[in-house]
């Protein structure tokens, strides 16, 4: 109960009101004791004193006369009703001569200590307690004189039971009344105590329910006093607090979606090397399928380089490297590092791990690329000087040598014409810069017209052409394009399958949004660690020949750029030394129905 700040009110003004009250009670008492001892004293001194005036004339003919004893026995008597007292009227020979109380003393001597030094003319007062009963008397000796003669003695005994009952009955009143003002004033103390603990009660709670995380919190102000004001900062505590959160939470959500929605991967590592953070492109570069299967791992469990990348793992803590994976996948990995120090100065750091994979593998065809093209073109250049310069030296004037000359600088002019124009157009399709037109077209019809511009040249090399396409096949594509694919596709099949060859077109819907176009040969093949290269731009399986056949290396790739751009995909299947099909796929145009 003490615990309670409510009860500890109560008691810290019940403690001052009763210490309060217990210094004025004891003021009061010693006071009320003093003025009712004082008074009766009074009362009885005086009664004494006016009796020690009448006493002279009774006491200076020494008893002798008759009626003396009769008017003292009046006088004691008279005056100890009116006292309150026993009153003892005692000769200079200490010979109790009347009283008023036990008539058989009468002419014993008095030898009493207060008795006998009022006979030497002091006046004695004492307060005694009498040892029979244990009361306290007031006794009173008062020197009866004439003159300078001392004739007798009042001596007065006065029981004080009376002032010492009316002393008790007035203390027990006031403690009674001290009682219940202390028990009223407890009442009053706890009902006002709790204008002052309510609200912090209230407070208490709200405060509680704020550290279990319910921030959305108010208190009632109903003053404005300190409480109140107290209630007034909580409140705006509380109001601060919910925006703070507000404002952390919306700040955490960006920075969460911002992490969710990077493509590149990002890692953040504590000072013990173990994962703490990451995204979820991190997991996809670590192989993980979720960010959570890294967290606590040690960051060299998850990033193992390649044995060839000579720098350790640790190092990827500070500055920026570009290592490879040991995984299976192999990624190109740019690495960027910055430290951090947490509020318990912990050492830690952010990684940003980026996939420079294709970036490299663009840069490496893009050397490549510029290699190759140097290459193609310094051949034909080659061969085009050497053929100037024999004209030169002297063929010139040999018409049949003339001729000859003339016709491998013309053929080798024409492929560098041709492959010029196809570089143009591969620059064009990169760039988005070639122009489109789509339209509906019957795709027999676009077949037809593609077989028809090689008849002569596979009637040279008695090759067969044949195509399986249905009549209601229609496609939405540009034609020009489309049958520049067919060139590509046919002409390739026409070089590299032996004379008595046969290929064939076939077409057909497997599906409601595309078709299906192959063209099949039984040519010489493609070896199998070729296929995965086949579409790269200059790449030949059989160097000298598709030289010799006037191929710049570049068809297969503007064919599949074509066809990209036309929403289908290209693929080659083949088997070296029994032919190979090229097959796409084309959107279905209006008005097209399956076979």
């Amino acid at each position: 109960m003490l615990r309670s700040i409510q009860w500890k009110l109560v008691m810290m003004y019940l403690l001052v009101i009763l210490v309060a009250i217990q210094v004025i009670g004891f003021y009061f008492i010693q006071r009320v004791n003093e003025h009712f001892l004082n008074s009766f004293q009074d009362k009885v001194s005086g009664q004494v004193m006016v009796l020690s005036d009448v006493l002279p004339r009774y006491l200076s003919d020494n008893g002798d006369h008759h009626d003396s004893t009769t008017d003292l026995d009046y006088l004691a008597d008279s005056f100890a009703n009116v006292a309150g007292a026993e009153i003892n009227i005692i000769n200079a020979n200490s010979i109790l001569l009347a009283t008023s109380g036990n008539k058989t003393f009468i002419g014993q001597k008095n030898l009493q200590t207060e008795v006998t030094r009022a006979l030497l003319g002091t006046r004695v007062e004492a307060i005694k307690v009498d040892p029979t009963n244990n009361q306290r008397y007031l006794y009173l000796s008062v020197p009866v004189k004439k003159a300078s003669q001392t004739l007798g003695v009042v001596y007065c005994i006065a029981p004080l039971s009376s002032v010492y009952q009316t002393i008790h009955d007035i203390t027990v009143i006031f403690y009674t009344g001290t009682g219940l003002a202390v028990l009223l004033t407890g009442l009053l103390v706890i009902l006002l105590s709790r204008t002052i603990t309510n609200p912090i009660v209230e407070i208490t709670k709200k405060a509680g329910a704020m550290a279990r995380g319910d921030f959305d919190q108010e208190v009632s102000v109903k003053s404005e006093d300190e409480i109140g004001q107290l209630g007034e900062m909580f409140n705006t505590l509380s109001r601060r607090l919910r925006e703070a959160l507000n404002e952390n939470a919306q700040e955490k959500d960006k920075l969460e979606a911002i992490l969710e929605h990077m493509s590149d991967g990002v890692v953040a590592i504590g000072s013990d090397g173990r994962i703490l953070l990451a995204n979820a492109a991190a997991a996809k570069l670590l192989g993980a399928d979720d960010p959570d299967q890294l967290l606590e791992k040690p960051m060299n469990s998850v990033i193992v380089l390649a044995d060839s990348d000579e720098a350790d793992t640790s190092s990827l803590l500070n500055g920026e490297h570009e290592f490879t994976l040991g995984n299976p996948s192999g990624r190109i990995l740019h690495a960027y590092a910055a430290s951090f120090r947490s509020s318990n100065e912990e050492r830690g750091a952010v990684i940003v791990l980026r996939d420079v994979t294709e970036q490299e593998q663009e840069d490496r065809a893009r050397r490549d690329f510029v290699a190759n093209v140097s290459h193609e073109i310094r051949t034909p250049l080659t061969t085009i000087k050497s053929y100037i310069e024999a004209l030169e030296d002297g063929a010139v004037d040999s018409p049949s040598h003339a001729r000859k000359f003339l016709s491998v600088i013309h053929t080798e002019t024409d492929r560098m014409v041709r492959m010029v124009s196809d570089l143009l157009q591969l620059s064009r399709l990169d760039s988005g810069r070639e122009s489109w037109k789509f339209d509906p077209h019957n795709l027999r019809e676009l077949v037809q017209n593609a077989c028809f511009r090689f008849a002569m040249q596979l009637q040279r090399r008695e090759v067969s052409l044949a195509f399986e396409v249905p009549s209601n096949l229609n496609v939405n594509v540009d034609a020009d394009k489309l049958d520049q694919v067919f060139d590509n596709l046919i002409s390739n099949a026409i070089k590299y399958t032996p004379d008595g060859g046969r290929i064939r077109v076939i077409a057909y819907r497997p599906s409601g949004k595309f078709i299906l176009v192959q063209v099949v040969d039984n040519g010489i093949g493609i070896p199998k660690h070729d296929l995965p290269q086949i579409f790269n731009r200059f790449y030949r399986v059989d160097k000298a020949r598709s030289r010799a056949a006037g191929g710049t290396g570049l068809g297969l790739s503007i064919a599949r750029q074509i066809v990209e751009v036309h929403g289908g995909q290209i693929q080659i299947d083949s088997e070296e030394g029994k032919g190979t099909a090229v097959s796409f796929t084309l959107p279905v145009g209006t008005g097209g129905s399956g076979a």
